[in-house]
């Protein structure tokens, strides 16, 4: 038996590159030729079957529901038509997955990462937010991603670090490197074909990252507790500044991270920007690197913020 400490479960909405059936009528012993992508002209669409085309929009780009998955009017053996339970397919996965794992190593937790999930999987795997883009917006958007799923129940969510589609660039991945080695999941990935993005390939990028993940490797048993904090009472262990700091003046924050109650990241989020501007609420802030303290007033600070460098602020009074 192969020694397994986790599992990694993706395209598990389910994908499907067909519309329809991929394969009716067709020998269970015949195997397709990659790469798998229908060139048939799409089907009729029947507007009338309210399983394919819902009366209500949902801002699908696709022509119809079953596009890139599973047909939405197939039969489940218990007769249950696939429409009615299509979101809960990655969910009893991920459950299948992790009954298996705690069967097979008893008594040791398993690791799984799950793109597709459900009201309830934070009980059961990680998560990332599936395929983005090289961008500097989807840098950005990615902190309120991780904040959402933070709070629908998934503590440990990341996404993919220095994008997934499109090549990066230096400044680009060293930036995201930066605020990745933050996110409780924290991961570079990109799509086949494309421009390597190991940090290594940029001197700039490796030191970047060294300099962070030092910080997030003396951070682990802080992060730990921040964990067993989620289970006790729900709270996210990445959460935004509104849910220490109740205030109007915070709830629109997306440029900022907490990490748990008392790590402040102050990422850089714009192009060719060699500082900063960080809120820093009211109270006495302590910089990682070199303890200098901030008083903090409800205000913006300007910090500078070399290529190499992410601000990471301990909460006064936290140790």
């Amino acid at each position: 038996m192969l020694p397994i400490d986790g599992m990694w479960i993706d395209m598990n909405e389910p994908a499907s590159f067909c519309t329809g059936s991929c394969g009716s009528n067709r020998p269970m012993n015949e195997e397709p030729t990659p790469p798998w992508l229908s060139t048939a002209p799409h089907r009729f669409i029947n507007k009338t079957n309210r399983m394919l085309v819902p009366p209500y929009a949902i801002n699908n780009h696709e022509l119809e529901l079953s596009d890139k998955t599973v047909e939405t009017t197939a039969i489940h053996a218990t007769g249950v038509t696939e429409y009615h339970v299509h979101n809960l397919y990655g969910h009893m996965e991920s459950r299948a997955t992790r009954d298996f794992l705690l069967a097979y190593r008893r008594n040791q937790r398993p690791f799984i990462l799950s793109r597709s999930t459900f009201a309830g999987s934070g009980a059961l795997v990680s998560h990332w937010t599936g395929d983005n883009m090289a961008s500097w917006a989807d840098l950005h958007v990615s902190i309120a991603s991780v904040f959402d799923f933070g709070i629908f129940g998934i503590p440990m969510v990341g996404a993919d670090i220095c994008g997934f589609y499109g090549n990066t660039t230096e400044e680009l991945c060293a930036r995201w490197m930066e605020l990745g080695a933050f996110y409780p999941f924290s991961r570079s990935h990109n799509a086949k074909g494309l421009a390597p993005q190991e940090p290594y390939r940029w001197a700039s990028v490796a030191k970047a990252t060294r300099r962070a993940l030092r910080v997030r490797y003396a951070l682990l048993a802080y992060m730990y507790s921040a964990y067993q904090d989620s289970v006790d009472h729900g709270w996210p262990v990445a959460r935004p500044l509104v849910f220490e700091f109740p205030s109007s003046q915070f709830a629109s924050n997306d440029k900022q991270m907490l990490i748990g109650s008392s790590i402040l990241v102050s990422p850089v989020l714009t192009q060719g920007a060699r500082s900063v501007d960080a809120v820093f609420p009211t109270g006495r802030w302590y910089d990682w690197y070199t303890h200098a303290h901030i008083n903090g007033h409800n205000a913006n600070v300007t910090l500078d913020a070399p290529l190499e460098h992410i601000n990471v602020h301990i909460r006064g009074g936290s140790i």
